[in-house]
Order: structure tokens, then C-alpha cells, then sequence
């Protein structure tokens, strides 16, 4: 907690200047309604508001004013150009009104009291999150909306904070397609920043507020990023409300700006996930090309007539040349490297997909698309998307979660390398030929 500044009065002309009469200078918020009749006092902040609706939405509150009920007695003293005195019993009046002090950072009181006056309409998952009503900075009002209706009790706003939060941080692959399909624009430009927030900052508020459905999500996004990216973390978004805030998180302040970081432990997670996010994109390959073509192929069986007294042509090796194609483009782009995507198995299997449909290769004469019969292609869209469900049900187990929660895993990551290296070795060492981004024997990841 930071220290509070030095009180601060208001002159008559206005400006303000240091003050030893008085224990602590209140900074009146925009929140400060005429017919107001409760004071709540937040840190430094001040909000003058109204004791029925904050009553009507939450119990906690309504409770709170009830043992806290006080007189309107006159008193004595001037502050801040607003009448501060005490009652009969002692307690504190400002402009007239009984005062509630709640240990809450007065940003996260300013947001929440906004949300109760003017909703939440930014918030709403129902909305284009293209639409430049909705930035990430607005995951400052989620959070401090969320962290104070869980604690006071206002469901409403809490059932709204988490439909956000599920919406941008998915639980469902079709979902997470979606989420992505969003933020690609039609040239191929990826821009998740310009409306999502950080996964830093929703994996923070997750296991702060515990909520392990948007944890999968948020770690894997956030393995895409290089290492050093995922060290040096995320700007820490302004606060709204511009009083000094004693609540506020002292996070590393740089030229540019302060940074929030991850826990040593939410690290380790993270780098681990995202070695063994690209080891499976080694792996997958060594699995689904070992036997293709399949023996259904179009290509591989079918033999052409040709005329009387020549040799009939012999099958088509289409089928092979179009998955060594595959094999190469999938190795050039593993993590999604040439798309600015890092260790990102989930975006790797789906450009494999769309290869079937791109006309950007070439014959050596001319550009076309993959020569491939209609069995292969079949067979390929299935293996590739079968595996993008497994990736999608690995994600958890990958970054050292279980239901979704934050579990012990000391040991359990290198027990799961160990049985995938022990049950793909032999694969692999049949490929020795084919050069892969990611070494299974020098991972060390225990």
C-alpha cells in the first residue's frame, strides 16, 4: 500500500495547498450527486451517492448502512470546500451526509458505482467487439466491476463480467475459432491487442478472483508470445479514477510505461506449455504423414489403360508429392512463426487444413493447388481436425492444469515428455531425414 500524500485543502480561489488541520483530504469524485445521502469514503475518494440504490443491489451494502446508521447532529469543521463535521455521537458528516469507509481502491469503487448508475454496455458480449466502443482498456472496468460484485454480492453485474471474460478468454475450441476469426482481417493481419487486453492481466484477475475457465485460454494465448515477450509482461492499464490511489499494485515502471509481470510459477507454466505446444506440431507430423497415402488412395491403386502395344501408365504419385507439399509448408510455418503467430499448434493444423484449398503452389511451369484425390483429402481434413481437438483438450494438461484450477506439477511435465518421446522414438528416428523446428532429446523441461 502507498503511502497517502499530504492532506490537501481548498483555498478560496480555488487551487489547492497542504493542510495540517486534518487527518486525511478527501478528492471529490465526478460522483458526487446533490441529493446524494451517503458519503462513501475509498482510500482518499470520496463519492457522494445514493444509500437506496447501492442498498437495493446489494446486500452487504444495505447491511453496512444498517449498523453504520447515523445521526445528523451539527459540529465544527470545513474541508476540501465541502461542510466535513461530527454528530452528536462523533461520527464523521460530509456535506451533510453520513460517511462509509470501505478498504476498496477508489477505481475499482469509481467503476463499479458507474456500472450501478449507467450499467455496463460496453461490457456486453452481445456486442461487435470490433466496434471501437469496446478496447482493451475496458478491461479495467471489467475487472474492477467483477472483483467488487463478487465481493458485494451484486449478482447482476458479476453474471455480466463473466460472460465478458468467457467471451474474450474461450472455452470451447468453435469458440476460440471464432474469437480468432474476429481479429483477422481480410488480408490476413492479426491484431488481438487492438480487442482483447493481455493475457497477463486475465490471468492475474483469474486466479485472483478464482475463476479457472478462462485459465486455459489465457495461458496458451499468452504462449504464442517469444520468451522475452512473456518475460517482460503487459502495461498496466491507467487508473480511472485520478485521486491517489493507496490500493493501486506498484508494478515495474519503465520509460514507457509500468509493467505488470507473472509470478514466478505462472512463468514456469507458461514457457513449459509452450515447448510442449511445439512439440506436438514434431510429433504430429511424424504420426499423420507415416502412412500417407493411405491405401484407399485414388491415385495409389488406379492404374490407366493406355493404347494397344504400349505399357498401361503407372498410378499417379500425386497424392505424395501434394503431402510432401504439406510436410514442408507445416515445417516452414511451425508456431505460426511467418504469420507473426509463436508456438501456436491450434493456427499451425488449420493453415494445414486450408493447404487443400490454395491455388499458390507450383508445378515448376505454373501455379496451382494441391493435386490431391478426393480419399486423401478427406482423410487429411479428418486427421487434422481430430488433432486440433486433442490440442484443445492437451492445453490444460500442458500448462499444469487440472478442471480447469492451478495444480501441483512438479515432475508431471517431464513424466508426460518422457512417455511421448518413449511412444514416438521409433517414428521419429525413421525421419531422421526430415529437419524439425523442435528436438525432442534437448528438451529439458523438468
Amino acid at each position: 500500500m502507498r503511502t497517502l500524500p499530504d492532506p490537501l485543502t481548498c483555498s478560496a480561489g480555488g487551487s489547492f495547498s497542504p493542510s495540517l488541520n486534518v487527518p486525511k483530504a478527501l478528492v471529490l469524485s465526478d460522483l458526487w450527486f446533490p441529493d446524494g445521502n451517503i458519503v462513501l469514503v475509498a482510500g482518499s475518494a470520496a463519492f457522494k451517492v445514493h444509500r437506496g440504490q447501492l442498498a437495493r443491489h446489494s446486500e452487504v451494502f444495505k447491511d453496512m448502512f444498517l449498523v453504520g446508521r447515523a445521526g445528523t447532529g451539527p459540529s465544527k469543521k470545513v474541508t476540501l470546500c465541502r461542510e466535513e463535521t461530527t454528530n452528536e455521537e462523533g461520527n464523521r458528516l460530509v456535506d451533510g451526509c453520513a460517511t462509509v469507509d470501505i478498504y476498496d481502491c477508489p477505481s475499482d469503487v469509481y467503476h463499479l458505482l458507474v456500472a450501478l448508475y449507467d450499467g455496463l454496455y460496453v461490457l456486453s458480449p452481445a456486442l461487435d467487439v470490433t466496434s471501437p466502443t469496446l478496447t482493451p482498456a475496458d478491461f479495467s472496468s471489467l475487472s474492477s466491476v467483477l472483483r467488487l460484485s463478487t465481493k458485494y454480492f451484486i449478482e447482476h453485474l458479476r453474471i455480466q463480467c463473466l460472460a465478458r471474460l468467457v467471451h474474450d478468454w474461450p472455452t470451447t475450441l468453435a469458440e476460440w475459432d471464432r474469437r480468432e476469426a474476429t481479429v483477422t482481417d481480410a488480408s490476413g493481419r492479426y491484431t488481438p491487442r487492438d480487442a482483447y487486453a493481455h493475457p497477463v492481466l486475465a490471468i492475474n484477475l483469474a486466479l485472483e478472483l478464482g475463476i479457472p475457465e478462462v485459465l486455459s485460454s489465457a495461458f496458451y494465448d499468452l504462449s504464442r508470445y517469444g520468451p522475452s515477450r512473456i518475460l517482460t509482461g503487459a502495461r498496466a492499464l491507467p487508473p480511472a479514477f485520478p485521486s491517489p490511489d493507496p490500493c493501486a499494485l506498484r508494478p515495474t515502471t519503465t520509460p514507457s510505461g509500468p509493467l505488470i509481470h507473472l509470478s514466478h510459477d505462472c512463468l514456469m507454466r507458461t514457457l513449459k506449455g509452450r515447448e510442449l505446444a511445439q512439440l506436438y506440431i514434431s510429433t504430429f507430423l511424424a504420426r499423420a504423414l507415416e502412412h500417407r497415402p493411405s491405401g484407399a488412395c485414388l491415385y495409389a491403386t488406379r492404374t490407366r489403360a493406355s493404347p494397344p502395344g504400349h505399357a498401361d501408365t503407372p498410378p499417379s504419385g500425386h497424392c505424395d508429392e501434394s503431402f510432401y507439399f504439406i510436410h514442408l509448408n507445416v515445417l516452414r510455418s511451425v508456431g505460426g512463426i511467418a504469420c507473426g503467430r509463436d508456438a501456436d499448434p491450434l493456427f499451425t493444423l488449420l493453415q494445414a487444413a486450408e493447404m487443400l484449398e490454395r491455388r499458390d503452389f507450383s508445378d515448376g511451369v505454373r501455379t496451382c493447388g494441391l493435386k490431391m484425390c478426393g480419399v486423401c483429402r478427406r482423410e487429411w481434413r479428418g486427421e487434422v481436425g481430430r488433432a486440433r481437438e486433442e490440442v484443445w483438450g492437451l492445453i490444460p494438461v500442458w500448462f499444469g492444469l487440472k478442471d480447469g484450477e492451478v495444480v501441483e506439477q512438479a515432475g508431471s511435465t517431464g513424466e508426460m515428455i518422457q512417455a511421448q518421446e518413449d511412444e514416438d522414438k521409433d517414428v521419429l528416428e525413421s525421419e531422421e531425414d526430415t529437419e524439425l523446428d523442435v528436438d525432442v532429446d534437448d528438451l529439458d523441461l523438468d
